[in-house]
Parts: C-alpha cells; sequence; structure tokens
C-alpha cells in the first residue's frame, strides 16, 4: 500500500485502536476522548511516534452540537475510515446494567459525525453484551423513536438512513495472537447508495471481517519474561538474564508501531512495572488459588475457618494458568493474579499491556490506580489498560479495510 488511508478515531481512549491501524499502514488523522488520563496517554504515544494528530479531549457532544468545533477537529483531510470503541459499560455482561445510562446512546453520536465526514468505512468496536441488551425507548439522529428494540438493529437502521450498509460478528482477540479470552462485537459500515430502480449499490467493497489464525499465545508466551520483580516494587529496566525470551516478548520489545520514520520506537527503559505493596494474609489468600482457578471456584473446597480468615469481603480474582490464555483483561488491577505461586501478586500494568498486545515502548500516564468515588472520574493506567482495543486485534480488523480500500470494482 503506497497511499496512507486517513482515519478519525472516536472514543480512543488510551489508543489500542489507532496503535493496529498504524501497524497496518494507515495515517491517524485526528482522535477525541472525554478521559483526561488517556488523552495524556495518547497524546504523549504520539508525541513519542512523531505523528500529528489533532486530538479533540472532551465530550464528543460538544463536538456534534457545534459544526464549527466538528469541522475543525475533521480538518481538511478526506477521510477514509472512521474508528471508535463507544463507552460501553452499559452493554458490559461483567458488571451492572444500567438501562438509563447515558453511555448506552453515545454510538449515535458517533454515527453522526460518520454522517458529517462521510468516510467509505467505519469501525464500531463492542463488547459481546451489547447483542443482548434491549432499548425499551431510543430517539433517532433525525428524530425517529425506535422501540423495543436492540442496539445493533439500531446502528443498523440509523447507518442505512446515512448511506450505509452495516454488517456485525463476534470476533475473540485469542485468534488473534493474543494471549486472552476477549470477544467483542465489531460492525463493519460502507457506503452504499440508491438507485433510481430502488436497488441499493455498494459505492466500495465490502470489508471482511478478518478470520484470525489458529495458533495459540499462552500467558507465558506473554509475561514469562517480566517476573523478576518483587512485593512492592519498581522496575525501570529489563533484566536480560532473567529467563528465555518467546517470539510474542521479543516482538513487543522490538515494537510494531511504526514511528515517522516507518521503524518502530524500542525504548531501553521498561514503561509501568509496579507491583503493589500486598501484606503476609493476601499472599495467602493468593497462594489459595489453584492454576486457572477463580475465588467462586475455590470457595467451595475450603472450610469455614478458611473462608473467615481469608474471605471476609467480596472478592473477584482468577490465578492465571501460564499454559493457557488470560481471562478478558478489565478496569481492575485486582482481576487477576500471577501464576508463580512463590511471587503471589496481582500483575503490573505493563504485564496487563502485555496480555493486551501493546508495545512494551507504550507508556500508560496518569495516575497507576484509584478507588472509591474516584473511579467515576479517573481513569488510571489499569483502567486504561482494560478498556483498550488489543492492537493487534485492531490491526487484523485493519488489514480487511486496506484490502477493500485497495480492490478497484
Amino acid at each position: 500500500m503506497d497511499k496512507k488511508y486517513k482515519v478519525l478515531d472516536l472514543f480512543s481512549g488510551a489508543g489500542g485502536m489507532s496503535e493496529g491501524f498504524l501497524q497496518a499502514g494507515f495515517q491517524i488523522v485526528s482522535a477525541t476522548d472525554y478521559s483526561k488520563e488517556a488523552t495524556e496517554t495518547y497524546i504523549n504515544r504520539h508525541i513519542q511516534l512523531g505523528h500529528n494528530v489533532n486530538f479533540y479531549s472532551g465530550d464528543i457532544r460538544e463536538l456534534t452540537r457545534n459544526k464549527e468545533k466538528l469541522k475543525e477537529f475533521v480538518g481538511d483531510d478526506s477521510i477514509d475510515v472512521i474508528v471508535g470503541g463507544p463507552p460501553c459499560q452499559g452493554f458490559s455482561l461483567s458488571g451492572k446494567r444500567l438501562a438509563d445510562d447515558i453511555r448506552n446512546t453515545l454510538f449515535l453520536e458517533y454515527l453522526k459525525i460518520v454522517n458529517f465526514v462521510k468516510p467509505d468505512y467505519f469501525v464500531i468496536e463492542n463488547v459481546a453484551g451489547l447483542l443482548s441488551y434491549k432499548f425499551e425507548r431510543i430517539i433517532g439522529i433525525d428524530g425517529e423513536v425506535h422501540e423495543d428494540i436492540c442496539p445493533q438493529e439500531v446502528i443498523k437502521l440509523e447507518a442505512f438512513k446515512l448511506g450505509y450498509f452495516v454488517k456485525w460478528d463476534i470476533l475473540n482477540a485469542k485468534n488473534f495472537g493474543i494471549p486472552q479470552n476477549r470477544p467483542r462485537v465489531i460492525f463493519l459500515g460502507h457506503k452504499i447508495r440508491k438507485d433510481s430502480d430502488g436497488s441499493y449499490k455498494n459505492l466500495v467493497i465490502p470489508p471482511n471481517f478478518p478470520t484470525g489464525e489458529n495458533k495459540i499465545v499462552t500467558v507465558q508466551d506473554a509475561i514469562s519474561d517480566l517476573n523478576f520483580i518483587g512485593n512492592g516494587e519498581v522496575k525501570m529496566k529489563y533484566n536480560n538474564n532473567y529467563g528465555n525470551k518467546s517470539a510474542y516478548q521479543k516482538m513487543l520489545r522490538e515494537g510494531l508501531t511504526p514511528g515517522i520514520d516507518g521503524k518502530p520506537i524500542k525504548e531501553n527503559k521498561l514503561f509501568n512495572h509496579q507491583t503493589s505493596k500486598h501484606n503476609i494474609k493476601t499472599m495467602e489468600r493468593f497462594k489459595l488459588l489453584k492454576s486457572g482457578e477463580s475465588i467462586g471456584d475455590l470457595l467451595p473446597r475450603l472450610s469455614n475457618e478458611l473462608r473467615e480468615e481469608y474471605f471476609t469481603k467480596k472478592l473477584r480474582c482468577t490465578k492465571l494458568n501460564k499454559n493457557d490464555i488470560s481471562p478478558t483483561v478489565l478496569t481492575l488491577p485486582d482481576d487477576i493474579v500471577h501464576y508463580d505461586n512463590k511471587n503471589p501478586r496481582i500483575l503490573t500494568v505493563r504485564e496487563l499491556a502485555r496480555l493486551q498486545s501493546f508495545d512494551d515502548s507504550f507508556e500508560f500516564k496518569g495516575k497507576r490506580t484509584t478507588g472509591g468515588d474516584r473511579r467515576k472520574y479517573e481513569t488510571p493506567q489499569y483502567t486504561q489498560v482494560g478498556n483498550a482495543v488489543p492492537p493487534l486485534f485492531a490491526r487484523a480488523i485493519a488489514e480487511e479495510i486496506i484490502r477493500a480500500l485497495d480492490t478497484k470494482q
């Protein structure tokens, strides 16, 4: 591909989708996100890479309600693709479903920008739970009222009115070289037109969904080289004498995302590799978990005495099986426990970023973690990682869109 196709990244978060599209050869023109911490991470990364991206930090509705702001955000370039993952907390199966959560309708703001820009293609990524959600009532872009309808049908109907055909499928990151079980629904939209006879014609080649590969990358393949860190420590350099390096580890150490010179960024410094300070009781609790076991699996086989001693609070975590893939990386640091019983601990941000397929040179900014009510308005590093689209996953989608763009009808 000689031409650099141009992309807008909406609800960009820390930038996982942008990473994958950059790796596939796209140019990111503009991006936007509401989170200050994710914005800092995104901007820092693109400065590091040497890419000039126009970034809007704030509520996307401020763009869709103000055409001058939106025009300034989009710029003068002809945009080929819009990508994004509208916030999914209202649809998530891993948390409470919130019927009136404003985040459930932000995909309509996404489609408003699609309507303004008129790209050839658009991509929406979201949790698979979206497909089993249902709106009692939702108002479309043009004021049409939809009742008793699923989000995917709203997206299909609203996009069709804008001149796009949409298809969707559930894809799993584990099939794309990512050491994690992460099913996600992907929507692919492409331009159509209505002919005089009432039929509809594709204006561009419809993209295919990526098929993935059979090769599975295990947790050990992903993070074994980083387990030279102890309890309550920070490591800022690799220990190159520690363990053998897998192909996956070498790949992310060397990097995949190209800088302005077309070459990946390689850093000698190790970013975001800090462990929490666990007390003895917490470490003993982690040791009780067997490989691949969750707290829910563990409790039935414990005596009442052990339950009362170690599990007085409601806890949810799973110990990794080093010979398998990871469960879905979420937004809380204590969801996943390291597989090494000699070093029982929560994973570092860097280790979780490895499970998400981020280059080691990618630095997450802001607070490492947070708690309580601050979770409502802060996006710490662990949350940024858990919310991100895995770059290798995004890359697989991007490569299919490039094939379509490069194919002449």
